[in-house]
Formats: structure tokens, C-alpha cells, sequence
């Protein structure tokens, strides 16, 4: 009885260690929110402003992870995660110069991370 009861915990801490937890913006639509100017404006905007009272649950989300991708140049994103990087900064910054230097201005002020990151992220077709 122990002895199955054993195999069992085993098997189930497996399959636990095995199954990875979904990311919470994995069903974020990227493309709908980069193609919508009123709901891309309101994400830029969240991520932007210090108060969260104008942020949806995802833009929240986003706005936290934000230093972290800044700093690590996106180097412990997933493929999934980075292919949307790619994506939504390519976007923003050949389509929302503006924007694009408030970003930098509030998350990499003295250009440090621009600097150590730009050749990555131009062989990965974003030019800063």
C-alpha cells in the first residue's frame, strides 16, 4: 500500500514538472491590439502611466514584465514570448516614434540597456 502510494506522489509530481503552466497572456491577440490604434494607444498608455487604475488585467501584466524583458533583452522569453516581442516592437518603433521614446525615456533612461541590447534585437529585425 505505501509502496503504490509512493509510485503514485512520483508519478504525479512527473506529470506536474512536465506540464508547463500556461502563460497568462498566451491568448492575448497581438495582432488585434497592434492593428486597433484606440486599443494599442490604451495599452501604450498602461504601460506608460504609474497608476494602475487605467490598465486592464493583461496590461498590468505586461506593464510588470516590462523592466524584466528591458534588462535581459528578452534573452529568458520563450519562443512564443519572443516572437510577440519581436513583434510589438517592431511595431511601435517604426510605426510610434513617439511612443517609442517615451518607452525608452521611462524604462531605459540612460540607454544602457538599448546600447547592450541593439545588435540582438537587429538580428531579430528591430532596429532601435
Amino acid at each position: 500500500m505505501a509502496r503504490n502510494l509512493i509510485l503514485y506522489c512520483c508519478l504525479v509530481a512527473v506529470v506536474a514538472v512536465s506540464v508547463k503552466a500556461e502563460d497568462k497572456l498566451d491568448n492575448l491577440n497581438v495582432d488585434e491590439i497592434l492593428n486597433n490604434g484606440r486599443l494599442l494607444k490604451s495599452y501604450i498608455q498602461c504601460v506608460l502611466d504609474a497608476d494602475d487604475g487605467k490598465c486592464t488585467t493583461e496590461g498590468k501584466e505586461i506593464k510588470s514584465r516590462v523592466p524584466k524583458l528591458v534588462s535581459t533583452g528578452c534573452s529568458d522569453c520563450t519562443p512564443s514570448q519572443l516572437e510577440r516581442a519581436v513583434k510589438i516592437l517592431k511595431h511601435i518603433t517604426e510605426r510610434h516614434p513617439a511612443e517609442w521614446t517615451k518607452l525608452k525615456a521611462k524604462y531605459d533612461p540612460t540607454g544602457e540597456y538599448t546600447k547592450k541590447y541593439a545588435e540582438a534585437w537587429k538580428e531579430r529585425g528591430v532596429n532601435f
